[in-house]
């Protein structure tokens, strides 16, 4: 099972974000955004609302272009049988398909 989400960081997100952090915007999607969209997946999508975030590990490949459509999706792995963890490939992609972010990560999903 699988669940996906697409976003896009314009200008103007990215320089909301900058100015909560005292940063300066640039011409890249800052990573904790992209972080962000996991997050979104495990808690609204699989496995969804009561989904406790225990754990993510994520390796940034390339930068994410400010403007550009982003494709995040999380996976199921493993699930397993002797408690409600789950563990979920993480990843996203730019809009010409190449990695942004991969990883993974381990939700205890709701009873």
């Amino acid at each position: 099972m699988q669940a996906t989400t697409q976003r896009v960081f314009d200008h103007d997100l990215i320089a909301e974000y900058a100015a909560l952090c005292g940063d300066q915007p640039g011409e890249t999607v800052p990573e904790p955004l992209i972080g962000a969209l996991f997050s979104y997946l495990l808690g609204v999508e699989l496995p969804g609302s009561g989904s406790v975030y225990l754990k993510q590990d994520l390796t940034f490949v390339d930068r994410a272009r400010a403007g550009e459509a982003l494709t995040a999706t999380v996976t199921i792995t493993h699930i397993r049988a002797d408690k409600p963890l789950v563990t979920f490939q993480t990843r996203c992609t730019g809009a010409d398909g190449r990695l942004i972010a991969d990883g993974e990560a381990i939700v205890m999903a709701p009873r």
